[in-house]
């Protein structure tokens, strides 16, 4: 199996897992005795671990010239991480799981995207292939959360946990079998070279531009903070365990094809405008968990509309984070895009929690599509800036 295939099955055992967890772990938390605030605070901790850690991961595998060995020890973290989550006493023991949770996050998220940006450095369609990666996960992510809610109802959610547990180390044991040559960082030349004028390529080989981080946290922060209270607000509503679970694994089925469709238009029209569109089509989708959630067959039609907003911003970000750079520095730009995305999941935490608490969904769920809406203002400011700074070819 080559090694595309291995990271697509990894990945997929992940999103299992991931799925599993994410419809039920507020309401695990909120078992164990914490309420929305602390809820917050306990997600918002785990996020600032995933922040520091991810850059680190990114900069350790650059100098070691390897992805392999810390991507394993990120998968055994995350495998230990929920023998402990599962066996929490109390909120404070949750609390220190989901921190070494997070150190495994960051390793896993980091390295798995730096893994795959070396090896679709080649490849022309970049956008879908990503997309079929990034949507095969998605749909690991779905049966994972059908799976979740109906063996929460039928058990309980922290043998559920346990299950998370051994489909990380069943990932970890896969990744064994990754191929992996060392990368050798190229000799700086010794003959003097003139240098180029800054254009929008060169300076994404130097970084991702600041427009495009802004984006990625204002986005983020929105999506995160309406997901982590949408089980919390479903249940208010009187939707149970399982159906809260199909909706989620609903959505996360729809992002399968939608994230190949929109990997493949932004190989034609650009990352961008596909970027813009995902930041549009989350506000739109916050606006409906605002007027339209109370009806099952309107809010169907608004799962299926979050697919689509969600696949477009996630698989062009991916993507136009790892490309046009030296393989050589790809982790630590894997690592700089996870940050981001880890700072805007920490201000969607913060947010999401608190002012559930203390405005009430509705005005939470009107504050995500506000997010969301700036993301996409930032997103369609950067394509202007990137017509801007392309250089003028004259013909003689």
């Amino acid at each position: 199996m080559n090694n595309i295939r291995l990271l697509t099955l990894i990945s997929a055992l992940t999103y299992v897992a991931v799925g599993i967890t994410s419809p039920l772990i507020g309401l695990y938390l909120q078992s164990l005795g914490a309420d929305y605030q602390h809820i917050s605070l306990i997600l918002a901790s785990v996020v600032v671990v995933s922040l520091i850690s991810s850059y680190i991961w990114g900069r350790i595998s650059d100098k070691l010239g390897r992805r392999k060995p810390l991507l394993i020890v990120g998968l055994i973290i995350l495998a230990l991480a929920y023998v402990f989550l599962s066996r929490a006493a109390n909120e404070s023991w949750a609390w220190a799981a989901r921190i070494f949770e997070g150190v495994g996050t960051a390793a896993y998220g980091t390295l798995s995207l730096a893994m795959m940006g070396d090896l679709l450095d080649k490849e022309q369609k970049k956008g879908q292939r990503m997309g079929w990666y990034r949507g095969l996960a998605s749909a690991a992510f779905a049966i994972g959360s059908i799976m979740g809610g109906r063996l929460a109802d039928l058990t309980s959610i922290a043998q559920t946990l346990q299950i998370c547990s051994g489909l990380y180390l069943a990932a970890a044991i896969c990744a064994l079998a990754l191929s992996e040559s060392k990368v050798i960082k190229p000799l700086r030349p010794v003959t003097p070279t003139v240098s180029a004028p800054v254009t929008s390529q060169s300076g994404w080989n130097r970084g991702l531009p600041i427009l495009f981080l802004v984006g990625a946290v204002l986005w983020t922060a929105a999506h995160t903070a309406s997901a982590s209270m949408w089980p919390n607000y479903m249940n208010t509503l009187g939707y149970s365990k399982t159906t809260i679970g199909n909706l989620w694994g609903f959505a996360a089925f729809i992002e399968f094809p939608a994230m190949r469709i929109t990997g493949g238009l932004s190989d034609t029209l650009g990352r961008v405008p596909l970027l813009a569109a995902g930041g549009v089509g989350i506000a739109l989708v916050n606006l409906g968990y605002l007027f339209l959630a109370q009806l099952l067959p309107f809010l169907l039609a608004v799962q299926v509309f979050r697919g689509f907003g969600y696949s477009s911003y996630t698989t062009n970000a991916m993507t136009y984070a790892t490309e046009n750079t030296e393989t050589s520095m790809r982790g630590s730009r894997s690592g700089i895009y996870n940050a981001t995305a880890s700072a805007g999941s920490l201000l969607g935490t913060l947010l999401g929690g608190t002012l559930a608490q203390n405005f009430g969904f509705h005005f939470m769920y009107g504050m995500c599509a506000t997010l969301a809406l700036c993301s996409a203002v930032c997103f369609f400011m950067l394509r202007r800036q990137n017509i801007a700074a392309r250089p003028l070819i004259v013909n003689n």
